[in-house]
């Protein structure tokens, strides 16, 4: 029970930045359907690099949203590396589905 709640306030946490991640998802899916793999060192480090401003951004902006999530019972930690891990493995699923169908 306590999973599937950590889970649910993660989800509302990821909300915030869920457009973005998916603009960026999709522009490197198209950059890696023309290229192929010649470009997925470039493309990987570019997800990374808008994942750290994604967080400095946030930090910066809504920074005080944290308050709410602790008050859950939720770290600042925790609320990272699983949105974070969410969508880096989207990210990865993504272009692997890309990959299948090229």
């Amino acid at each position: 029970m306590q999973l599937l709640k950590t889970i649910k306030i993660c989800g509302t946490f990821y909300k915030n930045f869920l457009l973005f991640s998916i603009l960026i998802t999709l522009s490197c899916t198209t950059l890696f359907w023309k290229n192929g793999f010649s470009g997925f060192k470039e493309l990987l480090w570019f997800k990374i690099a808008t994942l750290a401003l994604t967080y400095y951004f946030i930090n910066s902006y809504k920074g005080k949203a944290y308050y709410y999530y602790y008050n859950l019972g939720i770290s600042k930690t925790v609320l990272w590396a699983t949105t974070v891990a969410f969508d880096f493995s989207l990210f990865l699923l993504v272009l692997l589905f890309t990959y299948t169908l090229r």
